[in-house]
């Protein structure tokens, strides 16, 4: 039999999921003054005027003082934050990125196995801290580092994320307590652990449920998703965007998907441990598209839990009510957690952009038909229930 899924081996906790086992850094190290201090006073920046000239004149960005995991990780999140503002402070497209950009954000992602635009790595996970350090990683507790405009809807969009990431921890695992026990044939521990499962994700929904207490749809099509659209399948960019100084790129046109939540690695672990297969089409595609975007370590686990002893077969060959009953109520979860996102992308970009035409809507910031690609992961997650 395949074997199961370990959380330590790809640097995951039940504690922290997906999530750095310390609070993220919330400064680069000495050697970087002046693009920190951009990074942390963005929104202002893009109040003045001429943001571009301001980040052309910046000192050039030291390589060598970034070095640890952690420094990377502020690096790539105050580069990409920096290089979205860039190309969409305007309303003229960048076609080039300049080399003083361009190269230590691709440098910076290359280390990290992540392409140089902002995903959601860098846009919600390594980018919060808790205003009581003794306190739970969880709403009320935490705070952005990183804003393009500030204001409380583009934060409490982001922290909703951060807030999930934070209870799929325990998904996490069990999803590896799951695993083991199909191994040793142990449907009692299976029944502990899909419980656990089970829970997890609810908790998950709770979470998503909160959008709109402090997420305003208007405000956030306005004024936060403009900020994080790609270069790929973007007609304003139909030759993608030149990264000056990148040798590897050879000077043409690099077309990279924008930030997305479909970046996440903790839906792809879930289908995974659930047996929830999609249709080979153009969706799947997209989907394994995503984990180009994710850290490498998260894809790893993703393809150790679908190569792992298989949970839903286990069920299925026992004919066991309860293993059934949990299951079951997870899948039914997941895809009550895919409904309630369909529902928000409706509110929040579909109804809003009947109001304002010309604002890029049929199409998500991941560069997809997004309503279309989001109902059928929920008709195809809830259709597979044993």
């Amino acid at each position: 039999m395949s074997k199961p899924v370990s959380l330590a081996d790809f640097g995951l906790s039940p504690e922290f999921g997906y999530l750095q086992h310390k609070d993220p850094l919330n400064s680069l190290p000495p050697g970087n003054e002046s693009w920190d201090e951009m990074g942390k006073h963005l929104p202002k920046y893009l109040m003045a005027s001429d943001f571009r000239a301001r980040v052309e004149r910046l000192p050039d960005f030291n390589l060598s003082k970034v070095n640890s995991d952690a420094e990377l990780r502020r690096a790539m999140l105050v580069l990409s934050y920096i290089g979205m503002a860039y190309q969409w402070s305007s309303n003229d497209t960048a076609e080039v990125l300049p080399a003083k950009l361009a190269v230590p954000w691709f440098e910076i992602g290359k280390k990290l196995g992540r392409p140089p635009i902002l995903s959601y790595a860098s846009y919600a996970i390594d980018n919060w801290y808790r205003i009581d350090s003794s306190a739970p990683i969880e709403l009320g507790n935490i705070a952005l580092q990183q804003c393009f405009l500030a204001g409380q809807d583009e934060e409490w969009f982001i922290l909703i994320h951060i807030d999930i990431e934070k209870k799929a921890g325990p998904a996490l695992q069990a999803i590896e307590l799951a695993q083991k026990s199909v191994s040793a044939n142990d449907p009692l521990s299976l029944s502990a652990a899909l419980s656990q499962l089970r829970n997890s994700i609810s908790q998950m929904y709770q979470v998503l449920a909160r959008m709109p207490e402090r997420c305003d749809p208007y405000v956030y099509f306005h004024r936060v998703r403009p900020y994080i659209f790609g270069w790929k399948n973007n007609p304003a960019l139909p030759n993608g965007v030149v990264y000056q100084g990148v040798s590897e790129y050879g000077n043409q046109g690099q077309s990279f998907r924008g930030e997305t939540g479909a970046q996440s690695a903790i839906v792809p672990a879930l289908d995974a441990a659930l047996g929830i297969e999609h249709e080979r089409d153009e969706l799947r595609e997209y989907l394994m598209e995503m984990r180009y975007y994710m850290p490498p370590e998260h894809v790893r686990f993703i393809e150790a839990v679908e190569n792992g002893p298989s949970i839903r077969k286990y069920v299925e060959q026992n004919c066991d009510e309860v293993l059934l009953k949990l299951i079951n109520e997870s899948i039914s979860l997941l895809a009550d957690f895919r409904a309630l996102h369909l529902q928000y992308a409706g509110e929040y970009i579909h109804a809003q952009a009947q109001k304002t035409p010309g604002n890029p809507s049929a199409v998500g910031t991941g560069g997809t038909p997004f309503m279309v690609y989001l109902r059928k992961h929920r008709d195809e997650t809830r259709n597979q229930t044993i």
